[in-house]
């Protein structure tokens, strides 16, 4: 492992920088809502990160100290040779517990659901226990570190667009969710069932829904799973996934139809 000052010798790793909105839009609001200092939540990598989105796509293409089978981790695809290639791309979130849970479960919802493009990577877990996340298009892991905190990569050209950063931002701490604290945990113990880990597909119990569910949105649930029994009989067994983003538009059509649970 390279010390500091001979990182500091390379005019790349002096080049790096932390991209306005990156900085201003999501990590500044993170500290200030999680009551968290720099040491937890920040953008580049200390001097055990020697490649990846935690460095510049600079520094990972031309550093002597990146390894050399590492060169392409965030560099070669085009959304990674668009914008400033000086760029942190990445933030660590040092987040424990049901926080980190929760948010790593928003956060799948959103990129399985494509509506957070701009995040080209995460790794976290649900549970404690195991990793998961996504990289580049597909479910993923990583180290047992991310038993412990949120990591979340962005492609470069997107590490300083201010709509990602807010996307992230409100997955990251569960702002703006209209949905009451019992309505938020059905939702997440559906997703937990629908993910199930390795992309097989888990039933929820056969227990009665809650009062605070009604039979409209247990319905719409029960027709998800008849849609689902569909395709498997006519394609085989093949992996659907459903999202709580999926799920929880449902449950809101059904909230503004029948002001359930307020």
């Amino acid at each position: 492992m390279p010390t500091y000052l001979q990182l500091r010798q390379e005019p790349v790793w002096i080049a790096q920088y932390v991209p306005a909105n990156l900085d201003t839009v999501l990590i500044q609001p993170l500290r200030t809502f999680f009551g968290l200092g720099p040491a937890s939540i920040g953008a580049p990598g200390d001097n055990n990160h020697l490649y990846g989105r935690h460095r510049s796509a600079n520094w990972d293409r031309t550093s002597i100290y990146c390894p050399e089978n590492k060169r392409y981790y965030g560099t070669t695809d085009a959304r990674d040779k668009r914008g400033d290639q000086n760029w942190y791309r990445a933030i660590d979130v040092g987040i424990t517990g049901q926080k980190l849970y929760d948010a790593c479960h928003r956060v799948d919802s959103l990129v399985r659901s494509g509506q957070l493009p701009g995040l080209a990577e995460w790794f976290g877990t649900f549970d404690g226990k195991t990793v998961v996340g996504w990289y580049e298009g597909h479910a993923s892991s990583s180290d047992s570190s991310h038993l412990t905190h949120f990591h979340g990569g962005f492609w470069n050209e997107s590490a300083d667009d201010a709509d990602t950063m807010r996307l992230v931002y409100g997955a990251l701490t569960g702002e703006g969710d209209d949905m009451t604290p019992e309505q938020d945990r059905l939702l997440k113990e559906c997703h937990q069932a629908f993910w199930n880990g390795g992309g097989s597909l888990g039933r929820i119990t056969d227990e009665p829904w809650p009062d605070t569910v009604g039979n409209a949105i247990a319905q719409k649930l029960d027709a998800m799973w008849a849609v689902i029994d569909e395709i498997k009989a006519n394609q085989g067994n093949v992996t659907v996934v459903i999202t709580e983003a999926q799920i929880a538009a449902a449950v809101r059509k059904e909230l503004d139809k029948t002001k359930l649970g307020t």
